[in-house]
């Protein structure tokens, strides 16, 4: 399964909402809560292996699923 593919179901299941715009702003629009952020930060450790620094968090980051996904990718080239 494809980066984007499986961060739009990780977050879909966390927010029961089965069809999330990836380029939604997931903070602006309330789609996640406090504890949800954590929850997806720490699918994103385990899933693909990176380490996500306090300077790492943010809009320009985590803002949309299409912004996870450039950070993702980016992270795991830096690797």
């Amino acid at each position: 399964m494809a980066i984007r593919e499986e961060i739009g179901k990780h977050i879909s299941e966390l927010t029961n909402n089965p069809e999330v715009d990836p380029s939604l702003n997931l903070f602006e629009s309330g789609l996640l809560t406090s504890l949800d952020v954590l929850d997806l930060l720490a699918f994103i450790e385990n899933e693909y292996e990176i380490t996500i620094s306090d300077e790492d968090l943010g809009i320009d980051n985590f803002g949309s699923i299409d912004r996870i996904v450039e950070f993702v990718e980016k992270s795991k080239q830096e690797k």
